[in-house]
């Protein structure tokens, strides 16, 4: 609805635009008119000649043939009355071609302009892009629409890749593999390489093979940071045993990677690969106790313990615990990060240790709170965090 209302309101205005100035009646210029300006010639010519005589520069003869001259010559040049009421209907009647070609425009503007969006506009973009906005609440409409998408541009890359990812998702993995394939042809880029090996992979039941390996080679010689294929090449290794092959490239990957979602997934792979490697997880301990005033507050509330930047706003690890836990030791470290597209807790430096407990649920303002400012990650000491009424 909002689209139609701004393409009528276009539309009014583009007649608006064509039209109007047709059907504006130029104004008649405020100077001398050519009739006038002859007419003031003559006199002072007349003038000059008599000038002229009464000095007896030139005989009255010649000052007679003279004086005839300059009247013929005005004859001439100024139009008779009739004429110039001729001039003036014309004028008047000037302004019907415009009021014709005014009334022609008003029709042909929104004849022409909805048949041409019809069939050169964006009209099934903007379904697809309403759909994708809530997928949750379209789930049964998107596929749809995105098939009709690609069956009215069959090339489109766009359409390719999100119908691709669709069928992935449903499980159709032979519609999905020729999506991609289709895509890869049409883009020959590190993305489209990515994607088929990707779908390729899982239909061979997650083994690598000639294929999937040279389509991850083609991806990350074109783009070493391709967070696909350094995912799925660390999958490749950890199945391999490859531990330390397997960290590398979920490390490279991770360092990239902002959706929340697909960090999450690559975390948990590093973590797996550490673990597999015998190296200890980095973690901060935080002590949390409650002040002696708060000892009355239920054993179900819920405390956020939590690290951020120094001076930062997000959190980089976070941990509930109850009220009723505490006091006790809560851990944090890369597993209980925050996917947000930050750095890992290990990566910082400097940080602020937080608690907050907020009975009406409203995390910025929390009713109670502890904090510990510019803390050292590899410090290895136990934080205290006393938990006290905001103020």
């Amino acid at each position: 609805m909002n689209f139609w209302f701004s393409a009528v309101l276009l539309i009014m205005a583009a007649i608006a635009l064509a039209a109007v100035p047709l059907l504006v009646k130029r104004r008649k210029s405020s100077g001398t008119s050519a009739r006038e300006a002859n007419i003031e010639q003559f006199q002072e010519q007349q003038k000059e000649l008599e000038a002229q005589l009464s000095q007896g520069l030139i005989s009255p003869s010649l000052a007679a043939e003279m004086r005839a001259e300059l009247e013929k010559k005005l004859l001439s040049d100024v139009p008779a009355r009739r004429n110039k009421a001729k001039e003036e209907t014309k004028e008047y009647l000037d302004v019907r071609p415009g009021v014709a070609l005014s009334a022609l425009l008003v029709l042909l503007i929104p004849l022409l302009t909805v048949p041409l969006y019809w069939k050169l506009g964006a009209q099934t973009e903007l379904q697809v892009a309403e759909a994708l906005a809530e997928p949750e609440l379209n789930a049964d409409s998107l596929l749809d629409t995105l098939e009709n998408w690609q069956q009215s541009k069959p090339d489109n890359p766009q359409a390719l890749y999100l119908l691709g990812g669709r069928y992935l998702a449903l499980g159709r993995m032979d519609d999905s593999e020729q999506a991609y394939r289709r895509f890869y042809e049409l883009t020959d880029s590190d993305q489209g390489a990515a994607q088929l090996a990707q779908v390729l992979y899982l239909k061979n039941n997650s083994r690598l093979d000639a294929e999937i390996s040279q389509l991850l080679h083609e991806a990350l010689t074109r783009n070493e940071f391709n967070t696909t294929a350094l995912g799925m090449q660390g999958i490749a290794a950890f199945e391999q045993k490859d531990y330390a092959g397997a960290l590398a490239a979920w490390d490279k990957a991770f360092s990239v990677e902002t959706d929340p979602v697909a960090r999450e997934s690559l975390l948990t792979g590093i973590n797996q690969a550490k673990k597999m490697l015998g190296e200890p997880m980095p973690s901060l301990r935080v002590m949390v106790s409650l002040a002696p005033e708060l000892q009355s507050l239920p054993g179900n509330t819920r405390v956020m313990v939590f690290a951020r930047a120094r001076e930062g706003r997000m959190p980089l690890a976070v941990k509930p615990v109850l009220v009723s836990e505490l006091p006790g030791e809560v851990v944090l470290d890369d597993s209980t990060a925050m996917m947000m597209g930050g750095s890992k807790l290990s990566e910082t430096d400097l940080l602020d240790v937080v608690a907050t407990i907020s009975l009406s649920g409203d995390v910025m303002n929390p009713d109670y709170k502890g904090e510990v400012k510019s803390v050292r990650f590899e410090s290895k000491e136990v934080v205290e965090l006393l938990i006290r009424p905001a103020g």
